[in-house]
């Protein structure tokens, strides 16, 4: 994905409104902007005390200087209350803050998993040119971020202007005029406090912004880098056996460490720029806490105004130039905004592009199990395949399709299933008819065994009694005992027992149309003659279509379709 960070401000907030708008124009926006409400009017409830607090802070300072001990205990006590009231508003406003997130996590995170999962998208980004990296750190992390650092963003820009009006007419009441005269001339500049922090602000954000420009595309690379670690990490979990019999740990670590290795060099290249921004940042704080005191200190000398007042002109001041510095004390998080929403337009993109990748269309004839005509497959780089292939199924046929490795057979099942967008020809099947698609290592979900072996049907399960006979009849009667164990099953059973779990599978969903991808390769012939024996007298009327090797196959088939080697 190209990243453009030289989008202007209102691009950006374009961005986020459209990641943000189908939450808050959704059927749960009136309990958003209740709870937002709720959110802002504490926010405010808690400017209104930075406010008392800076007078407060005025009547302190004159008591001191007048040691006047009764007025002193009095504002101890004012300050007690003043404490509990802001205490209090500023946790409510974080309670109902993260009421919020979690909600709008919920929907949002709900609508990505329907899109993602609606029109075999999360299969089909593969063939797109623009491949998204880890769309489980898109859905799972980035939209997390994403929620979090825009609330905090909208958020603190409210508090800020808030806090800015709020401060700037006491700054404004309290710095008085700066009187001068530039040849001959007496100028006047009344509440000059103010200008002075207007321009003290705009010159740290120009500034910031110029230094930490690079991180927006540095903390994109980041999200990426740490998603392709965390990944590989995973693969030597899920192909531990594999990798043990192959010896390849040498490998596997030499892989790793390189994938780390970048991660750590992006990672410090974020650190020297983060460095960069926070000298400036860390000078331009400090010089912020003695800058007022030092520019109002002449008129303190001059007694025009007392030391409760240079205090508080020096909290007003703070409060003004931190508001406008906001961008400054945010660019972090903006940068990182930036970086977020770029992975979640690219994914929003990427499942737009999947689901208008054209698939074969099938014709609904009621009359047909299935029907293939002049059927053509197509490699992505448009490379033929196979062409003219056809064939027709109906009631209790038996399709056994052959052919050389890398002929198109399995790609074959993918484009009957609508998985393989570069294929035409002419489909013709009942919509009424059921299917099932059983590879040659089949998917076994992180469930208990009853559920795995009735995936994907999830109501109206079968009898116990019934479970048990099916597994009696695919070889399964030792595992009986497991049927309600919950555990990572396709690293308990061996292949082979996973293609029994497979057909047993098949007689529990009863589809009208079966779909065998190698899927009896790690049986031995006794035991696929026996399963194949089961599939014929279980469901005698539905249509199978196998693919394999083995010779033993073809005589539970009435059809044969030999794909030839691609010249």
């Amino acid at each position: 994905m190209q990243l453009n960070s030289m989008r202007k401000p209102i691009q950006w907030l374009k961005d986020s409104w459209h990641l943000a708008r189908p939450y808050w124009t959704s059927e749960d926006k009136w309990r958003a902007i209740a709870l937002v409400s709720i959110v802002i009017v504490f926010n405010l409830l808690s400017v209104f005390m930075s406010v008392q607090f800076n007078k407060f802070s005025n009547n302190m300072y004159d008591a001191l200087q007048h040691l006047n001990q009764s007025a002193f205990y009095k504002l101890i006590i004012k300050f007690c209350y003043l404490a509990f009231f802001a205490i209090s508003f500023q946790v409510m406003a974080y309670y109902f803050r993260k009421v919020l997130e979690i909600r709008w996590r919920k929907w949002m995170t709900n609508n990505y998993l329907s899109n993602w999962l609606s029109h075999k998208a999360y299969y089909k980004t593969r063939f797109i040119a623009d491949y998204v990296d880890n769309p489980d750190q898109r859905i799972s992390e980035d939209i997390n971020s994403f929620i979090g650092v825009s609330l905090s963003l909208t958020l603190g820009f409210i508090s800020n202007i808030v806090s800015l009006f709020s401060f700037v007419f006491i700054l404004w009441g309290l710095s008085g005029a700066l009187n001068f005269t530039v040849f001959a001339h007496k100028i006047s500049i009344p509440g000059y406090m103010v200008w002075v922090a207007l321009l003290y602000a705009i010159a740290g954000t120009y500034i910031t912004f110029k230094i930490g420009r690079p991180l927006i595309g540095l903390n994109f690379r980041q999200e990426t880098l740490e998603a392709n670690f965390r990944f590989g990490l995973m693969r030597v979990r899920e192909y531990g056996e594999n990798i043990a019999f192959y010896q390849g740990e040498s490998e596997e670590k030499q892989s790793l460490t390189n994938k780390f290795s970048d991660l750590v060099g992006n990672f410090f290249s974020i650190v020297y720029r983060q460095m960069k921004i926070d000298i400036f940042n860390i000078g331009y704080s400090q010089i912020a806490n003695i800058f007022p005191t030092l520019v109002a200190a002449p008129r303190y000398f001059s007694k025009a105004i007392q030391l409760g007042d240079l205090m508080q002109i020096g909290g007003a001041f703070g409060q003004v130039q931190g508001s406008l510095s906001y961008f400054i004390d945010a660019y972090g998080s903006l940068a990182s905004w930036r970086a977020i929403m770029d992975r979640l337009h690219g994914f929003e993109k990427a499942i737009s592009d999947a689901g208008n990748l054209a698939v074969l269309a099938r014709n609904d004839k009621p009359a047909n199990y299935l029907s293939v005509s002049n059927l053509s497959l197509n490699l992505p780089n448009q490379e033929l395949l196979q062409k003219d292939i056809s064939f027709k199924l109906d009631s209790a046929d038996r399709l056994l399709i052959k052919g050389a490795s890398g002929s198109g057979k399995t790609t074959l099942l993918r484009a009957l299933a609508g998985l393989w967008p570069f294929a035409s020809g002419e489909v013709s099947q009942s919509h009424a008819k059921t299917e099932m698609f059983i590879a040659q290592r089949p998917y076994m979900p992180q469930t208990s065994l009853r559920q795995a072996i009735c995936y994907p049907l999830t109501t109206n399960l079968p009898a116990d009694a019934d479970l048990l006979l099916i597994m009696r009849e695919c070889g399964l009667a030792h595992l009986q005992k497991r049927l309600d164990e919950d555990i990572d099953w396709g690293k308990v059973l061996s292949l082979g027992e996973q293609q029994r779990v497979a057909f047993a599978r098949i007689l529990v969903n009863c589809p009208d149309i079966i779909y065998l991808d190698e899927a009896s390769s790690a049986l031995d012939e006794a035991m696929e003659a026996h399963v194949y024996s089961v599939l014929s007298e279980r469901l005698p009327h539905s249509a199978i279509i196998s693919v394999g090797h083995r010779s033993t196959l073809d005589i539970w088939h009435n059809q044969q379709l030999l794909l030839k080697s691609p010249s």
